[in-house]
């Protein structure tokens, strides 16, 4: 059965996640989001008319708000901040993501710890500051902006509620298995991306809403450092491990958090499989437990 918990957070699409929430999907408080969702397929370039006829270019579903918000994620530089709240977590988590030409940054703190990834041009690093690793094999994840937009998604109406002084696009992604409804939400003078909603909607559960509140969106950087791997001088690198080594450190990590056998049974996994664990898989079941000691080692 398809669990709302598993999707990959980091921030979030991947959609991340992002998930890395990314900016962005549904986690408990005990779990760090990933990306967002599966990134929507790319959207074929031309269709084939119904007389059999020559090619044509393929409709363009984005609105013109959501469209004006993807310029500057398409850009040379952004800085971009939002807050992340759901019915199960207990403190909003806070994403910043910036882009300085070829390199994107993006990090997210939840009351457990702090994690994020930086894509330098050449390698993608991903860091956790709960169990102090990091890893140069990571995935660069896409914010949902982009995820929407270069998927062409297409516009739906099913539950928009804006408030006064809001204009709102609402876009549909029909997965295999679940069904995700982005509602974005614009300043109606401005046009500026104030919020937007994420709701997945699973046969047979409760739909599950994450809220996204944008308190930065904007074409500079101001925060240059943070695009020097700096980190992987003070961190754990986790792609260097042998199998034996990895195996010891993920078995160390789990005592620290309390996570015992008949909780790794529960997650389809055996101690064995530390040998061969990816390094995503392995954060996401330390996060899945932290919340259980406050988000501190034993």
């Amino acid at each position: 059965m398809f669990d709302i918990k598993k999707i990959p957070l980091f921030i979030t699409a991947a959609a991340l996640a992002l998930s890395m929430a990314s900016c962005g999907s549904g986690s408990s408080s005990s779990e760090m989001p990933r990306s967002t969702v599966k990134p929507p397929v790319e959207p074929d370039e031309s269709v084939v008319d119904a007389t059999g006829g020559e090619q044509q270019p393929a409709v363009n579903n984005i609105g013109e708000h959501l469209q004006t918000a993807y310029e500057i994620f398409s850009g040379d530089r952004y800085t971009y901040k939002c807050s992340l709240e759901a019915k199960d977590i207990e403190k909003p988590i806070q994403i910043e993501r910036y882009k300085n030409g070829s390199k994107v940054y993006q990090s997210q703190q939840t009351a457990q710890g702090k994690r994020g990834f930086l894509a330098d041009g050449s390698k993608v690093y991903e860091f956790d500051y709960l169990t102090y690793s990091y890893t140069d094999e990571g995935i660069y994840l896409p914010d949902v902006i982009e995820s929407v937009v270069n998927g062409n998604l297409p516009q739906t109406s099913t539950h928009i509620k804006a408030k006064d002084g809001e204009v709102a696009e609402e876009y549909t992604y029909m997965g295999d298995t679940y069904i995700t409804v982005y509602d974005f939400y614009f300043d109606s003078k401005n046009g500026s991306l104030k919020r937007y909603t994420s709701t997945y909607e699973v046969e047979g559960n409760d739909d599950y809403v994450e809220t996204r509140t944008v308190s930065e969106l904007s074409s500079s950087v101001g925060e240059t450092a943070v695009f020097s791997p700096s980190f992987t001088t003070t961190l754990t690198d986790f792609s260097a491990f042998s199998s034996a080594d990895r195996q010891t450190y993920c078995m160390d990590q789990c005592e620290k958090f309390g996570i015992d056998e008949q909780k790794l049974v529960s997650n389809g996994m055996a101690i064995d499989s530390f040998k061969k664990i990816s390094y995503n898989d392995f954060i996401g079941l330390i996060y899945r437990y932290a919340g259980d000691n406050g988000g501190k080692a034993k």
